[in-house]
């Protein structure tokens, strides 16, 4: 990074040219030699201190790739050299530590830049000189006669934290020292034209080595000084790079955290002590439409209207400093309730005062709790109703017996009933005319039938409700439909004072038997929620559709695996129910009919358990087909 050589820098070179200008009479009257030593100890004694200290900050050696113009603006530096050189009448010009030029040569002479420059050994010379006469020199400045044309030159080092940046060079001056064979030898050795050498020779300036050297005194002193702000750039773009470094620290942090925000299932929306809106994540975009540009400034209550009652909330939750939580907030989102978690916490940045109001969707969650309730109380009705089941079946088993019993001593033809009869003044004959012709035979079997019936549908509770072993067997398709059929005839609907036992079933079954390796319960329990959700749909509709419901059972074969499809005459279903019927707690029934959880679980049952599949046909008033596919037993 080029710094730019500060005004009191450029004030110090005037007033120094202010100096030299004195010292340009000839003989050097009022030359104030003292004052400039005075300067460069004092001089030399801050860059010390100011080297011990850049030390002491860590080991900031500048990196080696800082260079003399990464610290200064060339042009500035050029004018103070050029008006060096006009002030002094001697040569100027600053290289790289290896003579290498950095700005262009000021008042140079024609020798040296027309004729001697010219040539590759002089060049060469010259080059190597410049290296010398501006070796890092921390006693002051180099005074000594050029290693190639003779002529009186000088240099002195600038420097950063003690390493050698650039040549400060001047000279190209004839003094009483200076020899024109040895010049004019030296043009023969550089193969230069010697009648132009001899001329431009006799142009150069000539200037007494003292006041040369008090030339010197100054250039060190002015280099001195270069090399202090030399020192101070380079702590400013220090300072500078670190501030940068935060700088990007600090974006790439709120970039980082603004990411974390915007990624939260939460809606999140920061408002100040007014009410409006400072911070927009994506949830809220995704909420409401609006983008961070469209509500920044905004009140909350006119960009979310639900949620203006919380502004006061954030006015106390600022003034006490502690957040405001509300929970289950209920609301109605597309006819649908919703519950909601609103927390208000108070916020301080930069003096401002303002809060952060969180906002979660928990309708899942409160779902879940209530699923998880519900669940319990079904454990305990199931657990009852088993109790009951087994009561029943006592009772029951004794009606039946003495039905049978009944029927067996009025109606069978035996010894032991004719006996009887006989004995009792009759004939068996005449008990038999008489039972029949009163109908308490067909009473028996209405009493038999019926008690049988009620023996099945407590044997199906006890089974349905009895918790599996989850071991998987061979077992038939058919028959835990039929079972599962069975059981959804003995519901009903007390709504509307409907039996299920009035519903019909047809039975489309290929040649069986239909084996699938699963647990029975589980298969039960998929049949039993599919059927009993075509009953109740299936009632509930009959007045509208004017059919009486009726099921179709199909079982068969496809291509290895055992395919199940069941039927209904009831209303259908729209394509956006039917493509969510299996989603968890997506239900169609009214509040405190259903949970949403039936099909869900019975999809995941024949899905994810038996490795089948599980689909949904239908269409309004027409109706609906579940379909299912499971892998025969030996196919998988």
């Amino acid at each position: 990074m080029a710094m730019a050589l500060t005004l009191p820098v450029f004030d110090l070179g005037m007033d120094l040219m202010d100096k030299l200008d004195s010292c340009s009479n000839p003989r050097g009257e009022t030359v104030n030699k003292d004052e400039l030593e005075r300067k460069v100890a004092g001089l030399r004694r801050e860059l010390a201190r100011a080297e011990s200290e850049l030390s002491a900050l860590g080991g900031t050696q500048p990196p080696a790739e800082v260079g003399f113009l990464d610290l200064f603006e060339l042009d500035e530096i050029q004018a103070i050299q050029d008006a060096f050189a006009a002030a002094t009448g001697v040569a100027s010009i600053i290289t790289t530590p290896d003579g290498e030029p950095i700005t262009e040569p000021s008042n140079f002479s024609r020798l040296c830049s027309n004729i001697i420059r010219k040539t590759e050994k002089g060049l060469c010379n010259c080059r190597r000189s410049d290296a010398v006469l501006g070796r890092l020199n921390p006693r002051g400045a180099t005074i000594q006669p050029c290693l190639s044309s003779g002529l009186w030159d000088g240099g002195a080092s600038i420097s950063v934290d003690g390493r050698h940046i650039a040549n400060w060079l001047v000279g190209q001056v004839r003094n009483e020292h200076v020899d024109k064979e040895n010049a004019l030898a030296y043009a023969r050795e550089i193969g230069a034209d010697e009648v132009d050498f001899i001329r431009a020779y006799e142009e150069v300036t000539v200037m007494p080595l003292e006041r040369f050297k008090a030339v010197g005194r100054a250039l060190f002193l002015l280099a001195n000084q270069m090399s202090w702000i030399a020192y101070q750039n380079l702590m400013l773009a220090d300072h500078i790079r670190e501030i940068q470094a935060a700088h990007r620290e600090v974006l790439t942090l709120r970039n980082y955290l603004s990411n974390i925000i915007d990624s939260m299932p939460s809606l999140v929306v920061g408002v100040d002590a007014e009410g409006r809106i400072t911070h927009w994540n994506m949830r809220a975009v995704a909420a409401t439409g609006y983008e961070q540009n469209e509500v920044e400034g905004r009140l909350l209550v006119d960009v979310m209207p639900d949620l203006g009652m919380e502004l006061s909330r954030v006015s106390s939750a600022i003034a006490q400093g502690a957040p405001a939580i509300r929970e289950r907030v209920p609301s109605e989102v597309d006819g649908e309730r919703r519950y909601r978690d609103v927390s208000v916490y108070p916020l301080v940045a930069n003096g401002v005062k303002g809060a952060v109001v969180r906002v979660d969707d928990i309708t899942e969650k409160v779902r879940i709790e209530e699923m998880m309730i519900q669940s319990e109380k079904m454990v305990s009705v199931g657990g009852l109703a088993a109790g009951m089941a087994h009561e029943i079946n006592n009772p029951l088993a004794a009606i039946l017996g003495n039905a049978r019993l009944l029927r067996k001593r009025l109606l069978e033809e035996s010894r032991r009933n004719r006996r009887t009869a006989e004995e009792c003044g009759t004939d068996l004959d005449r008990v038999v005319d008489y039972v029949r012709a009163r109908g308490v035979d067909a009473m028996l079997d209405a009493v038999i039938e019926s008690g049988e019936r009620a023996g099945r549908v407590v044997t199906n509770m006890l089974g349905f409700s009895r918790k599996t072993d989850g071991e998987a067997r061979d077992e038939d398709v058919a028959g835990i439909l039929d079972k599962a059929a069975e059981l959804v005839r003995s519901g009903h609907d007390l709504e509307h004072s409907y039996n299920f036992k009035d519903i019909a079933f047809d039975r489309e079954y290929g040649e069986g038997p239909f084996p699938v390796r699963c647990d029975a319960s589980r298969l039960e329990q998929v049949f039993f929620n599919i059927l009993n959700n075509g009953a109740q749909a299936m009632t509930f509709a009959m007045k509208e559709t004017g059919r009486e419901p009726r099921f179709v059972l199909r079982c068969h074969r496809v291509d290895g695996a055992i395919r199940v499809e069941i039927e209904d005459n009831g209303p259908g279903m729209s394509e956006e129910v039917r493509r969510r019927v299996f989603e968890p707690f997506f239900t169609t029934k009214k509040a405190g009919v259903g949970t949403g959880l039936g099909m869900s679980v019975s999809y995941f049952i024949v899905t994810e358990l038996l490795g089948g599949t599980m689909r949904a046909e239908s269409g309004p008033d027409r109706g609906a087909t579940f379909v299912i596919e499971i892998p025969a037993s030996g196919e998988r």
